[in-house]
């Protein structure tokens, strides 16, 4: 049986259009790529004012770092005699952390008890410099926060806990430590979970609009979850695509071919 030159056409036609159609749907437009864009063509800020960076206080249970540096070398060793002899031996500075009681306090040798609780990092420095210059002059002492982290998950490159040494980072400082955010990452829609007194609260950004340098969220805080949605191209690109019903269609026009030729 012979079938109609114009009927095979047309076969071929609808195929080749509905896979079009398929691998269309499920490319990623350039603009959903893009941060930072000028969304409004009215927008003609080009000086931004950057969000004012949150200030992080020490409270309970916190774990600080804290060296004391002095011209007489036999005064360090007394006050960080453990931390060198636990820093020669390649152990994380987490092992010798000072822990923030639940009463804001942190119990530092021969000083003894020294309230931190709601002060910033600078503010303990200076803390426990005042402290100590009853017992040592000339001395400086560096304080740090130990194991703060920020959470990441979602369409980035790498998920995970993220440490970090500052108060705050930005988010793109917080992505660019995940590896980037995928091809399949809404950069539209990304969340932020941020607990405060106690209560967990959730916040959206927009990663692709350049306002985001003013907002209170371009600056994450210790302990923030950043969670970023995937576009629906994945979903339909990669768990819906049609692959069997593709390859079932090509592998029939390629015998239609082969029938038309024979007869």
């Amino acid at each position: 049986m012979k079938i109609n030159t114009a009927t095979y056409t047309n076969l071929i036609l609808f195929v080749l259009i509905f896979i079009l159609i398929a691998a269309l749907s499920s490319c990623i437009p350039q603009k959903k790529l893009k941060y930072v864009q000028k969304k409004d063509p009215k927008d003609t800020v080009e000086l931004f004012t950057l969000a004012t960076r949150p200030k992080t206080t020490i409270q309970p249970f916190d774990n600080l770092y804290i060296k004391v540096i002095s011209p007489d070398e036999l005064t360090s060793r007394m006050f960080n005699f453990e931390s060198q002899n636990i820093q020669s031996q390649g152990i994380n500075y987490n092992m010798i952390s000072y822990t923030v009681n639940d009463s804001g306090f942190i119990n530092f040798p021969y000083v003894g008890q020294i309230k931190v609780k709601d002060l910033t990092i600078l503010q303990a420095k200076d803390t426990i410099q005042d402290a100590l210059s009853k017992y040592i002059s000339n001395s400086t002492i560096i304080v740090k926060f130990v194991g703060k982290s920020v959470t990441i998950v979602g369409e980035v490159y790498r998920q995970g806990d993220y440490v970090i040494y500052d108060d705050n980072v930005n988010v793109f400082t917080a992505f660019s430590m995940a590896g980037g955010i995928t091809d399949f990452g809404d950069r539209e829609n990304v969340t932020i979970i941020r607990e405060t007194s106690g209560k967990a609260e959730y916040f959206k950004i927009d990663l692709t609009d350049r306002h985001l340098l003013k907002s209170d969220f371009y600056y994450l805080k210790p302990e923030d979850v950043v969670i970023v949605s995937p576009l629906k191209q994945k979903s339909w690109g990669f768990a819906t695509f049609p692959y069997t019903l593709v390859l079932t269609s090509i592998t029939t026009i390629i015998a239609l071919m082969a029938f038309v030729r024979t007869y």
